[in-house]
């Protein structure tokens, strides 16, 4: 799993660290830039224990939702706490640089946010609620940076999704145990 994030998100980091605003990267030389952005990553943090949460939620109580997370939990069976935390930092950077750093600067909130959904459109159509809760968290996601002024909480938000969502979803996905307390 890990080699094909470096193959996708590489490319994915190299190209847009090339197109992107360097402004949306700078931690604020101001106090009200360095509020805003200090403020942004605590709201990241705050919006990802509930994004979070509301995964779990969701992947255990809901079919559409139980569906994906078989169909997920079957890319990261084997990985390791390495391997979660590698594809985490490489999707959380090169996602937020490609949608909020270079696809809202030229077609702006809404459009980036569809974008961002349509990206995570699932392989099986039974599965489209997933494509709305990306387009939400695009949204927010993009919110988030345009409030900030940053990209660093968007980061934050995006890798802490990604990583505590991995990290269950390849505990619970392990060919020698059960799934999870509910036995999904």
């Amino acid at each position: 799993m890990l080699w094909i994030a470096l193959l996708f998100y590489g490319p994915m980091l190299a190209s847009a660290a090339f197109v992107q605003p360097r402004s949306l990267l700078a931690i604020g030389p101001s106090p009200d830039a360095l509020r805003a952005q200090g403020l942004g990553l605590a709201l990241a943090a705050g919006a990802s224990l509930l994004a979070v949460l509301a995964s779990r939620w969701v992947s255990r109580r809901m079919g559409w939702g139980r569906a994906l997370r078989a169909q997920l939990g079957a890319f990261v069976v084997g990985m390791d706490s390495t391997q979660v935390l590698a594809v985490s930092l490489l999707s959380g950077f090169g996602e937020e640089l490609l949608f909020r750093g270079v696809a809202m600067a030229y077609l702006g909130l809404w459009l980036q946010g569809a974008l961002f959904g349509l990206f995570h459109f699932p392989v099986r159509r039974s599965l489209w609620p997933w494509t709305l809760f990306a387009l939400a968290m695009g949204l927010g996601l993009g919110a988030l940076t345009r409030w900030s002024a940053s990209l660093w909480p968007a980061v934050l938000l995006h890798f802490c999704v990604n990583y505590f969502n991995l990290h269950d979803l390849a505990d619970n996905s392990h060919p020698s145990r059960p799934a999870g307390p509910e036995g999904v």
